[in-house]
């Protein structure tokens, strides 16, 4: 498969809603399913997809989005602020 084949058929599928068997052949070359580790009381497992042409690609961590801080003048004298909480476990 050449990589002006590999576009064709990404293409193809950019506005697809459902992942269907058809799809994995044609995108994806195989999935390697590495052993899960427990870390911090959390299982995790790790998967590396190597896709048709192009191989395995490497997202890196990204830092999360700040977090806003909000303030409203309800009135004269009064100010409501909002800041997010951490969600519980």
């Amino acid at each position: 498969m050449t990589t002006d084949m590999f576009i064709t058929t990404v293409r193809k599928y950019t506005r697809a809603k459902k992942l269907t068997p058809r799809m994995l052949n044609e995108l994806i070359e195989r999935i390697e399913v590495h052993q899960a580790e427990k870390v911090n009381g959390e299982h995790r497992q790790k998967l590396t997809i190597h896709y048709n042409c192009v191989g395995s690609i490497a997202i890196p961590d990204v830092l999360p989005l700040p977090e806003p801080d909000i303030r409203i003048q309800t009135r004269k004298g009064v100010a409501v602020s909002y800041s997010p909480s951490k969600q519980a476990v």
